[in-house]
Parts: structure tokens; sequence; C-alpha cells
């Protein structure tokens, strides 16, 4: 099969704009041949902490009715993942929709720090039992994880993955530029080692660009970041058939990826270890005290303006 992943400038919390752009990328990837076309996550809108992101779940159902009716025209397989709120609760919602109407869904199990702003924990559903084959789906740090190792290990035949890793700020202190050199380094190379440990063929859509956003969590000056990783093409032992780095701006990558159950096998999994890299330390204080916070944030602030303007925006 012939899949093309797309690396997007995305305007940020703009829905219509960024679901504009990617229908035209989907169908210059259908043009060249593709037959499934894997767009990035939050894709119709990036992210960032703002006021500008309280509409986008409410309009996560334009994403699906785009896609749906892409897929339909163009006889192809789209996936992609967008905020959606569901008139309960909202969720960051990657679906995998064919030209006859089916779609396969996963909802990420879990927000990243100031993510958790915005939806809530999804559920650990992770492999998509489609006509193609049993699908893996990893967003972003869920990749990063030994859990969904766990759950994906020895399942699927082929990995679609989609990420919206942001980078330091870029006014950041000069003495953070190694930890801005690390995270570059593991945005891109987090696909890769996934592929690998779970020997199969991996499929990463990513964002390139910039997004200014508030500040976390005072929220009381503008900071600017780069969105940085790949769109990449990889093979279960780690081989990049294609590659489109942050820096070269928006695009796709387009290659025919071989894949099969009869090539399944278990991931070694080592016992007690939670995240896949040895993560430094900010890294990891910054999971502990950002996630409370921000989902207190969704709690009191997000969900209620959800709630209130969930029957306008249907």
């Amino acid at each position: 099969m012939k899949i093309a992943a797309l690396q997007l400038a995305c305007k940020f919390a703009d829905v219509e704009f960024n679901l504009t752009k990617a229908a035209r990328f989907i169908q210059q990837a259908r043009t060249a041949g593709a037959d499934l076309v894997l767009l990035p996550e939050f894709f119709p809108s990036a992210i960032g902490f703002s006021p500008e992101m309280d509409p986008v779940a409410l309009k996560g159902n334009r994403a699906h009715k785009v896609m749906t009716t892409l897929s339909k025209e163009m006889n192809l397989i789209i996936g992609g993942s967008f905020l959606s709120f569901d008139g309960t609760d909202c969720y960051n919602m990657f679906e995998l929709i064919f030209p006859d109407g089916s779609v396969y869904q996963h909802k990420k199990d879990l927000p990243t720090q100031f993510e958790n702003c915005y939806y809530s924990n999804g559920d650990t559903l992770h492999i998509l039992h489609t006509p193609i084959g049993e699908i893996g789906v990893a967003l972003c740090w869920e990749m990063i994880r030994w859990d969904t190792v766990k759950r994906l290990s020895g399942g699927v035949d082929l990995i679609l993955a989609g990420s919206c890793w942001w980078d330091l700020p870029q006014n950041a202190p000069m003495e953070r530029e190694p930890l801005r050199r690390y995270n570059q380094k593991l945005a891109l190379e987090t696909p890769v080692t996934f592929a690998k440990l779970l020997h199969t063929p991996l499929i990463h859509a990513s964002h390139c660009g910039t997004v200014t956003s508030c500040s976390f969590p005072a929220g009381n000056f503008l900071q600017t970041r780069q969105f940085v990783g790949a769109a990449q093409i990889i093979d279960g032992n780690g081989f990049v058939a294609a590659r489109k780095e942050f820096f070269e701006g928006e695009g796709f990558v387009l290659a025919e990826v071989p894949f099969s159950h009869n090539n399944r096998r278990a991931a070694v999994i080592p016992p007690k270890k939670y995240w896949i890299p040895d993560l430094p330390d900010s890294y990891l204080q910054a999971w502990q005290k950002i996630n409370p916070i921000a989902n207190e944030y969704y709690l009191n602030h997000t969900l209620p303006y959800y709630q209130e303007n969930f029957s306008q925006a249907k």
C-alpha cells in the first residue's frame, strides 16, 4: 500500500483555515498515488495554552465531516486526530476513515502537560480492527511510554502515529539550549525507536512552523514555540524510508509500505519501567507538576465552556 504522511504548518486554532489546507495536501498526496493519507495530531488547530483554543473542540465534527467527505470522493483511507467534545467530555480523537464511511477510533490515553487544559483521559484501545489489518495507533507521548508498547506488542501489522511536538520557547535562556537539542532529537528519534521496539512499520505525521500562545499556568505573557520532529515512514527494523524534518517545511512523504500479520513479533519489555527514554528531571517534574494543574483548569474553565456552548455548536 502506498502511504503518505503529512507535515503541516497550521494556523493556530483556526479550524476552517487548517481544514482547507489539509484538504489541499490530501489531494496532492492522492494525486501522487497514496492509498492512505495520515494527518498529524491536532491537525485542525495545533495546540497551545490560549483562550483561542476554547472553541476548537466544539468544531470537531467539522474535521470528521471533511475527512469523511474526502475519503469517499477520493476513494482514499484518511487518518488523523482532533479535539472532539461529545456532550459529556472532550478527547483527543484519532479517526481512521474508509471510503465506505466506516470509522475506527482511538482516544489518546493521557494528555501531555498543558494539553490537560483541553481534553480528558481517553482509552487504552490502541488496536483498530480494520479491513486492511490490525492497525496500531500511537499519538505523540504515547510513543514514549512502555504501557503503549505492552498494548500493541505482537498484535499489529502497521502503526499510524502522529505528533504535535512543541519545543522550548524561542526566547528561553541560553543555558537551556542543551535541553532544546535533546528535545529536538527525542522528537525525531521517538517514532524510529517505537517502530524498532514493536518490529512493525510505522507512519508518522507531524507539524512544522510555530505557535504563539500564553505562558502556563499564569498566562501573563506570550511565548512562541517551534513545532519539531518529522513526517516519516519507517520499517519494522527502524530503517527510515522517507523523512521530512520540521525545518524543511510543510508537505508530505510517500512510500510503498509492505505490512502483513505474518510479520508480527512480540516486543521485549523491561519490568517496572514507565518511560521508554531516560527522561531528564525537568521533563519528569513538569509531567508531575503541570498535569494536575492543567486538569483543574479543564474541570473549572474549559469543560464548563464546552457544556455551555455545545448545543449552539452542533
